[in-house]
């Protein structure tokens, strides 16, 4: 017997807004500021972003920074490749913090010795063996690499619009707070998003040189359509829960999540009953999968 449209669209509202538990790897690189008092200033937000995703992750190991003398060109790609000879990657997440340049053919991002180029960056991320990334390129002229880094299973954030905005930019600071506090959390699921992490940052921005009075020298940009699966920190009960339901269930329920979301954007190609005639099984399965992720939560917790 099939249920009624409306029981569906209010079941994929809730999978919209219901917490990804995906192993997240993170990689922070800080790179140079451009002068001194920028390059304490990015490097403290570097080490901030990194306290907060191994906060958020529960695991030290799984978070990686990069910062210094350390932040050279042969060691970023070194590591990079260390991770695509390791087994296939669920979630990675890298943070580029600091000071950028374009030429007008060649994006860079400084660093100790010779920079590193957005071709070299854009080649080694490609040949990782990852389900879905999310690259910030936290940088001034960080616009030039939006469409170059566009991949159908990663989501890119850029600090600016294009490769012309060249100012220091303060979307590193607003990065900063969109992880640690728990405004940007629009639908307070305890999880910050890909996506609201970007609203937020993107509304304090703006909202700084307007507060300022000074001509916005930046604008940040987003592509990709998973940064509403995508989480980058999380707070409250969350944290002790996710360390209590078995890893099984929670890959399940990422990879019925996954199809649920390839279904979504398939809609409009369907036909109503068509739709609805492959979203019911996929609906009935995730909820089997959350109602066991829930018991495992409340009975370990209990215990």
């Amino acid at each position: 017997m099939k249920l009624a449209h409306g029981f569906f669209i209010t079941l994929l509202a809730l999978v919209i807004t219901m917490p990804s538990y995906a192993a997240i790897t993170t990689v922070v690189i800080s790179g140079l500021g451009g002068n001194a008092e920028y390059k304490e200033q990015f490097a403290s937000y570097a080490t901030r972003i990194a306290d907060e995703a191994r906060r958020s992750a529960g695991s030290p190991q799984d978070v990686i920074m990069v910062r210094g003398d350390a932040a050279k060109r042969s060691i970023i790609l070194g590591l990079l490749n260390n991770l695509s000879k390791g087994k296939p990657l669920d979630t990675l997440v890298v943070y580029l913090i600091g000071h950028g340049s374009f030429d007008g053919e060649i994006y860079k991002f400084n660093i100790p010795g010779a920079d590193i180029t957005g071709d070299e960056i854009i080649n080694a991320l490609n040949a990782l063996k990852t389900r879905r990334q999310l690259i910030v390129v936290a940088t001034s002229a960080s616009g030039a690499l939006l469409e170059p880094l566009a991949r159908d299973n990663r989501v890119v954030i850029t600090a600016t619009k294009n490769g012309r905005e060249r100012n220091a930019v303060q979307f590193p600071r607003y990065l900063v707070e969109a992880l640690s506090g728990r405004t940007a959390d629009t639908d307070k699921n305890e999880i910050i998003s890909a996506q609201e992490m970007f609203a937020y940052t993107d509304r304090a921005v703006a909202n700084h040189y307007e507060t300022e009075k000074l001509l916005a020298s930046e604008h940040p940009r987003i592509s990709g359509t998973l940064a509403e699966n995508i989480e980058v920190a999380r707070y409250g009960t969350l944290l002790a829960r996710k360390a209590s339901i078995p890893e099984k269930l929670l890959t399940q329920r990422d990879d019925i999540s996954a199809r649920i979301n390839a279904l979504r954007l398939r809609k409009d190609d369907l036909n109503e009953d068509d739709y609805f005639d492959l979203l019911e099984p996929l609906m009935l399965e995730l909820s089997g999968i959350q109602t066991a992720i829930d018991q495992a939560g409340t009975t370990k917790n209990a215990n």
